[in-house]
């Protein structure tokens, strides 16, 4: 059986056993191709670059909740009692890591650009200090926190890539000359593609940046 009808035939399931009532096999494929980042079930069969049973190696998904509220509202016929879209992408999330071997990291958003700023690049914090750490040695001073202040995504064919600016923020050694206590980065993140629109492979995030030196002062 394909990832893909396994995944239909759960929602199918569950909404059966949550409610007692029927989502129509047609209805649950659509939602199914909605969560990998396909506006139709067609689309989604078509795949042969990036076929699904590759979740197995990957190691982010992101389902693409946006597109599954998008197909909802067009949609005819489906029950009014249907789950929510967070929903259903948990029931086919489970079904991936239940059956399907994915052992990776979901990134359950719909904006990709907040949860990059908020959550993955903090969660990375040690990649800034491991490639900002020639620019570290340059101050006399102890980083620790990082401000993100703009996120843009951009998706390929074959990947989808991030690039954050922002700073990395120390606190002075008192006892020690000041040589700059803030170190402008420019952070590229990519998630090579791995099965549909919506899983990929390990990202890779690179950082670089200088000390900014606006704050710099005479003593005398």
């Amino acid at each position: 059986m394909s990832i893909a009808k396994a995944c239909a035939d759960r929602l199918r399931q569950n909404h059966a056993t949550a409610t007692g009532g029927r989502l129509g096999s047609g209805h649950a494929h659509e939602l199914t191709a909605a969560f990998f980042g396909y506006g139709a079930a067609a689309a989604l069969r078509a795949e042969k670059a990036f076929p699904l049973e590759n979740v197995a190696n990957a190691k982010v998904l992101i389902p693409d909740l946006v597109l599954m509220d998008r197909r909802r509202g067009a949609l005819q016929d489906l029950p009014d009692d249907l789950a929510d879209s967070e929903d259903l992408a948990q029931q086919l999330i489970a079904l991936l890591i239940g059956e399907c071997d994915f052992v990776g990291a979901v990134w359950l958003t719909r904006d990709l650009k907040s949860y990059i700023a908020e959550n993955y690049l903090h969660e990375n914090f040690s990649t800034f200090t491991d490639e900002l750490s020639g620019e570290m040695a340059e101050t006399n001073a102890y980083f620790d926190e990082l401000m993100v202040d703009e996120v843009d995504v951009t998706t390929h064919v074959d990947s989808v890539v991030a690039e954050a600016t922002g700073e990395l923020n120390g606190e002075q050694d008192q006892d020690r000359t000041f040589m700059g206590d803030k170190i402008t980065f420019h952070a590229i993140m990519t998630l090579p593609r791995a099965a549909g629109r919506t899983v990929y492979f390990e990202p890779v995030l690179h950082v670089s940046g200088s000390v900014d030196d606006s704050a710099y002062y005479d003593v005398d």
